[in-house]
């Protein structure tokens, strides 16, 4: 799993989760709002990518609470984040 957040300008910052199924992810750099070191991100309104490849989220920093960009969460998938959603919700398991 890849994520990352994408500011307004089009900027690419890593993040990573602190521990496994995190409510938050901690970006690489400090806050780009009110420079908090080490900025936490907690994403809101979950939807699929343009390209139904990944997950994305409006960010907020939870520092400051201000909106900081779109939180991208890159997963592996066949036919897109929807339809193994779909696939999964069923109960099959696909080896």
């Amino acid at each position: 799993m890849k994520i990352y957040l994408i500011r307004p300008t089009g900027k690419k910052v890593p993040a990573k989760l602190p521990y496994e199924s995190a409510d938050h992810a901690v970006l690489a750099t400090d806050c780009p709002e009110c420079g908090e070191h080490e900025a936490k991100v907690q994403g809101t309104g979950k939807r699929s990518s343009q390209d139904k490849m990944a997950w994305e989220a409006d960010a907020v920093a939870t520092c400051c609470d201000r909106y900081v960009g779109t939180l991208r969460c890159e997963v592996s998938t066949l036919f897109g984040v929807e339809e193994d959603a779909r696939v999964f919700s069923l109960g099959i398991k696909i080896y």
